[in-house]
């Protein structure tokens, strides 16, 4: 069997119903990687089925490529994912996300409980790059949610808000240092 071939056959056999030939696929093609299998791994992120766009999220984890960072944000926020996005935010775990500081926040603050903790994950590995007005927008959503904690999903778990206050005080400081 070409490598073309091999291809082809696991492109089909990660949208197989049968989990454990889907699963192998989604690894092997994060084990070949190359702009094929990332261009066809990123479209897989706009598919209907939360299944199929985990597995695609798992392989691109595995790959590690940074082209993925925007398709996972872009699928994170869409309206329908948003109660089945924790292993799209985990795929993110190994990307370079230094420059995407508010979304990540806006992940920990607005998404489910599964996606906060990889975000919680991320702002506690990764530097970000950032604006004093991105740190602002950052306090007056935070203020808001403390405000309007139904903004805020599992806001009523005593180790969200205290996850989502570390995280932004991390940051604050910065604040301080800006006159």
């Amino acid at each position: 069997m070409t490598q073309q071939e091999e291809l082809n056959q696991l492109k089909q056999e990660i949208l197989a119903q049968d989990w454990e030939r889907a699963r192998e696929a989604a690894y092997r093609l994060g084990e070949i990687g190359g702009a094929e299998v990332l261009t066809f791994l990123m479209q897989l992120l706009k598919s209907k089925d939360p299944i199929v766009r985990n597995r695609a999220a798992l392989a691109l984890k595995d790959i590690q490529d940074n082209k993925a960072v925007e398709p996972l944000l872009e699928a994170i926020f869409k309206k329908e994912n948003h109660k089945y996005n924790g292993t799209l935010v985990f795929a993110l775990e190994g990307l370079d996300c230094s420059q995407k500081l508010k979304e990540i926040i806006k992940i920990l603050f607005y998404e489910s409980y599964e996606a906060k903790i990889s975000a919680y994950s991320i702002l506690s590995k990764q530097e970000f790059e950032f604006t004093a007005e991105d740190l602002h927008e950052v306090k007056k959503m935070w203020e808001d949610i403390k405000q309007h904690p139904e903004k805020c999903p599992n806001y009523e778990y005593e180790e969200v808000p205290e996850m989502i206050q570390d995280a932004v005080e991390g940051y604050m400081g910065y604040l301080q240092n800006e006159k």
